[in-house]
C-alpha cells in the first residue's frame, strides 16, 4: 500500500546547495521508502532573463562554493571550477528542469536518481546541461528509451508544465533551495528551506509522520 504522505522536493539542476544536499535526500529515501513517496520538482532558480553567462549573472557563485563545501563537505569537481573561471557557460536552469520533468514523466521511480545525476556531471565533470546530448548520455544508465526521452524533452507541454511548476513553487514559498514540502490529501505545507543536515530532517520527519500514522489511525 502507498503512503498517503507525500514529500516534495524542490531543487535546481544548477544550485550548488542542492548538490550538496543531494546525499541527504536520497539517504532519506531509503530511511523512510516504506512510509512516504517522493516527488521531484523542478524550481527554476536561472530562467528567462535570469539566464546568462557565468561571467555576466553569477560572478558571486565562486565565492559561495566554499561556503557550501565547508558546511556540507562535498568538493566541486576540477572540470567544474573550469567551466566557471571560463565564464562563458550560459547559466539556464530550463534545460535541466524540462529533462527532469520527462524523467519524472517517462519513469517516476527513478526521478531523484536522475536529478543527482545530471547535478554530478554538472558540478562534478562540467557538463554542458544545455545540450540535449548531455542527457541522453546521462540516460545510459537509465531503463528510460532515448527516443522517448527526446520527444518529451522537446515537447511544448513538458515546457508548459515546467513553467507552471515553476509559479508553484513560488505560490509555496518554495524558492530557497532546496526546499521540502509536505503533502498530506489535499494539503501542502513547507517543511524547510535551504540546506540542512540529514539528522535534523530526519528527526523532524520521524515525528511528523508517527504523529500522522497515528491520526490516520
Amino acid at each position: 500500500m502507498r503512503s498517503s504522505i507525500t514529500l516534495v522536493y524542490v531543487y535546481d539542476p544548477l544550485c550548488g546547495w542542492c548538490y550538496s544536499f543531494h546525499p541527504v535526500i536520497e539517504k532519506l529515501a531509503e530511511r523512510f521508502k516504506n512510509r512516504l513517496n517522493i516527488r521531484v520538482v523542478p524550481g527554476g532558480l536561472a530562467v528567462d532573463e535570469n539566464a546568462l553567462p557565468l561571467s555576466e549573472g553569477y560572478k558571486s557563485i565562486d565565492d559561495s562554493l566554499n561556503v557550501v563545501e565547508n558546511k556540507t563537505g562535498v568538493v566541486f569537481g576540477q572540470p567544474f571550477l573550469q567551466l566557471l573561471d571560463e565564464g562563458s557557460y550560459m547559466y539556464d536552469s530550463m534545460p535541466g528542469c524540462k529533462a527532469q520533468n520527462a524523467v519524472n514523466r517517462l519513469a517516476p521511480d527513478e526521478a531523484l536518481y536522475f536529478a543527482g545525476a545530471i547535478q554530478h556531471a554538472f558540478f562534478q565533470n562540467g557538463a554542458n546541461l544545455n545540450k540535449p546530448d548531455t542527457y541522453l548520455s546521462i540516460l545510459e544508465d537509465f531503463p528510460i528509451d532515448p527516443a522517448e526521452f527526446e520527444a518529451v524533452f522537446t515537447s511544448d507541454e513538458i515546457e508548459k508544465i515546467t513553467r507552471n511548476q515553476f509559479k508553484w513553487v513560488q505560490q509555496n514559498n518554495a524558492s530557497a533551495f532546496p526546499a521540502l514540502l509536505l503533502e498530506i490529501g489535499n494539503d501542502t505545507g513547507l517543511m524547510s528551506k535551504g540546506y540542512r543536515p540529514y539528522d535534523t530532517i530526519e528527526s523532524h520527519l520521524h515525528h511528523l509522520i508517527r504523529n500522522i500514522e497515528r491520526m490516520s489511525g
